[in-house]
Order: structure tokens, then C-alpha cells, then sequence
């Protein structure tokens, strides 16, 4: 965060059935109604990848809440398996740790699958529910495919083939513009280890279907990037008529609009977060 923005991301821990758990709170001032957010990051990824947009929706009178997920960032290794179940209790616990009954959840990628099992298991604490290059249902059997052969690589130890597939999570062909956030991930990847990335990898894949997340009677949000190579855009596309009250942000972007397409994404969640009955 830059010193100028006057938002603080302050560090929060506490133990949770023996692990440390870190998440960031970004609060919007004294004085002020609450109207706390929480912001899930996707696979091998960390709270730093909000730094930005968290401090844009505090400057906006926004509480936001950064949580680093099981196996990521500062929070520990739980399980041989961290389904989303598992860490959709982890982001329960940040919201009654910080008091709070309610919260807007989005999640970028793994955390979009996340928040899902989250609006599922805890329909009574979500104020809204927003994917962000991420949806609420299962792999496609080419995806579960892939996800088996990266797995056979980590059980093997090998983790080389992460960071050499993170440029694509750009837009093909401006890689080059991205190159220190590209080595922020590289260098989170590198942190992990093997067996936190599997814990994520096998969480996913066993994941089952949240469609019914749709049910919520509250207004959900959709980012979805055109040149997307992550995600099938036609798939989110269908889906974004299934809530009763839907606002989608096309953008021709890879998988990680937050650093392709800031200043819209900024612009478009505060706008949605604005639809919000808080």
C-alpha cells in the first residue's frame, strides 16, 4: 500500500485447532457505519495481490478483510486435503473474530470456489457474494484432468512447473508488462512448498457443486475476463443469469483483472458494493 492512501493494512492472527491464521484488516475510519468486505485470493496467491483495491474500498468508507487461505501466505498447513469447506470455516472465524455478522465475500479464482462453500454453509452471514474470474461450480473433466497430473508432480516433490505457467494467467502477449507482479507470485509459489500447494490442488478437485450458492437473495457480482485462458467465459456467462440480481463487468483481460484492469475493477466493485443493503 502506498504511505499516501492513509489506510493502514494491519496484521491479524489467532490459532485455529492448532494453526495460525493471518488475515488483514483495512478499516475505513472511526465514525463510521460498518460495512465489512471480504476479500478470498485464488490459488497459490496471498493477501498482497488485494493491496490496491483494498485500500481503494477503505479510502470509500469500506471494512476490508484480506484472508490469507490455508496453505497461503502467512496462514498454516492444516490437512493433507484443504477442501473448501475447510476454508470457507477459516473466513467464518475471521468475521466472528472481528464481530461481525454479515460480510460481502469475494473471491478471485479458488477463492470465488471458496466463497461459494462459505455462502452454502453460511447463508446467514453474507451481505452479497461476488466471483471474480471464478464461479461456483465444478471442474470440467479436462480441468479435474489436469489438476490429477499437477498433483502426481507434487506429490513428487517438483513445484518448478508452477512458476513456469504463471504468465499466463495474463492476457496473451503483455506478459512483459507485468513482470513485478508476475515475481511476487513466483516468489509466494517458491514459499509454499509442495504440500501446501497440493492441500489447495486436491481441495479443488474434490470440490463439489455450489450452484445453489444462486439461491441467496442477495445481489452477487461477476468479473469476468474475455481473454481468460483459466476459465470458461461462456460457462460464467450463462451463470451470471441465475441470481436474481446480477452485476457483470466484462473485461478484456486475462485471469487477474485486479492487476490488468485496476482502476475498473476498482470502479465496478465500488459500484456494485453500492447496490448493497448494508
Amino acid at each position: 500500500m502506498s504511505p499516501e492512501s492513509g489506510f493502514d493494512m494491519e496484521d491479524r492472527y489467532f490459532e485455529l485447532e492448532g494453526h495460525r491464521v493471518h488475515y488483514t484488516v483495512q478499516a475505513a475510519g472511526s465514525g463510521t457505519r460498518r460495512k465489512p468486505v471480504l476479500l478470498l485470493h485464488g490459488f497459490t496467491e496471498a493477501v498482497f495481490v488485494w493491496r490496491e483495491l483494498s485500500a481503494f474500498l477503505a479510502r470509500g468508507g469500506y471494512d476490508v478483510l484480506c484472508l490469507d487461505l490455508a496453505g497461503h501466505g502467512r496462514t498454516e498447513t492444516f490437512a493433507r486435503v484443504h477442501g473448501m469447506e475447510l476454508q470457507a470455516s477459516l473466513a467464518k472465524a475471521v468475521l466472528e473474530r472481528e464481530g461481525l455478522e454479515k460480510a460481502v465475500v469475494i473471491g478471485h479464482s479458488m477463492g470465488g470456489y471458496v466463497a461459494a462453500a462459505f455462502g452454502c454453509l453460511y447463508p446467514h452471514m453474507v451481505k452479497g457474494m461476488g466471483f471474480f474470474h471464478s464461479h461456483p461450480g465444478p471442474d470440467t473433466p479436462q480441468a479435474a484432468e489436469n489438476r490429477r497430473r499437477s498433483l502426481e508432480l507434487l506429490h513428487a516433490g517438483k513445484t518448478g512447473f508452477l512458476t513456469g505457467s504463471l504468465h499466463t494467467l495474463f492476457a496473451p502477449g503483455t506478459e512483459s508488462r507485468y513482470a513485478l507482479q508476475i515475481e511476487a507470485l513466483h516468489g509466494h509459489v517458491r514459499s509454499m512448498g509442495a504440500q501446501a500447494v497440493a492441500a489447495a490442488q486436491q481441495g479443488m478437485l474434490e470440490r463439489e457443486s455450489r450452484l445453489s450458492v444462486y439461491d441467496l437473495d442477495v445481489p452477487f457480482l461477476f468479473i469476468i475476463g474475455t481473454k481468460d485462458i483459466r476459465m470458461d467465459t461462456a460457462k460464467i456467462m450463462a451463470q451470471t443469469l441465475l441470481p436474481r440480481q446480477a452485476c457483470v463487468q466484462l473485461l478484456p483481460v486475462g485471469h487477474m483483472g485486479m492487476y490488468e484492469r485496476p482502476r475498473e475493477t476498482e470502479a465496478f466493485i465500488a459500484g456494485y458494493l453500492g447496490t448493497v443493503e448494508w
